[in-house]
C-alpha cells in the first residue's frame, strides 16, 4: 500500500468506493454520483496550499483517499481524514494512512496539533485512531447535518508533542 497523487485515470478506481452506500454510511458526503466523483478527482488532482489529498494505492488501484489540512495557519491546528474501499477494511491500512498523515501534519505542514472526527457509531475508526495515537477530547451533539438529519461527532486529536 502507498500514498501517491490523485490523476484524472483515477475516476472508475474512486467511484467503486465514493458510490458504496455502506462505505459512506458514516461519511458526510455520498453515496456519489459518477459526476460527484469527477469533481471531486478533479479537485484532487489540484494541489491547495495548507492541504495534502492523496490517493490510497494497493496493486496499482486507488483503494481510498486521505487527507490533512490546515484549519488555522497561525494556532498551527489541522484535521486529517480517509476513507477506504470496503474490500480492504479491517487489514490495518487505515491505521498506516493515519499514522502517516499524522507524519505529514506534523513535518511536512508545520502543525502542533491534529484532529479527526467521526461518528460515534463508527467503532472501527474510532479504533484506528486510538491506535495511530489520537486520544478523546469530546463528543459534538449534532454538529453535522448528514443526509437531512442531524448527527453527533467524536473529537480526537493528537499534538505534535505526544510522542
Amino acid at each position: 500500500m502507498q500514498l501517491a497523487r490523485f490523476v484524472p485515470e483515477d475516476v472508475d478506481d474512486v467511484h467503486a468506493f465514493a458510490s458504496d452506500p455502506v462505505v459512506c454510511e458514516h461519511t458526510t458526503w455520498g453515496p456519489n454520483t459518477p459526476d460527484d466523483t469527477r469533481a471531486f478527482v478533479e479537485q484532487a488532482c489540484r494541489p491547495e496550499p495548507g492541504t495534502v489529498l492523496l490517493a490510497i494505492v494497493r496493486d496499482g488501484h486507488v483503494i481510498g483517499s486521505a487527507s490533512v489540512w490546515t484549519t488555522s495557519r497561525s494556532d498551527r491546528c489541522g484535521e486529517m481524514g480517509y476513507v477506504l474501499h470496503r474490500d480492504h477494511w479491517g487489514r490495518g491500512y487505515a491505521t498506516l494512512v493515519a499514522r502517516a498523515l499524522l507524519r505529514i501534519g506534523f513535518d511536512d505542514l508545520g502543525l502542533a496539533r491534529v484532529a479527526a472526527t467521526c461518528a460515534p457509531a463508527n467503532t472501527a475508526s474510532v479504533r484506528v485512531l486510538e491506535k495511530a495515537g489520537l486520544q478523546h477530547e469530546g463528543h459534538l451533539r449534532g454538529d453535522r447535518l448528514v443526509r437531512g438529519a442531524r448527527r453527533d461527532s467524536l473529537v480526537l486529536a493528537r499534538l505534535a508533542t505526544d510522542g
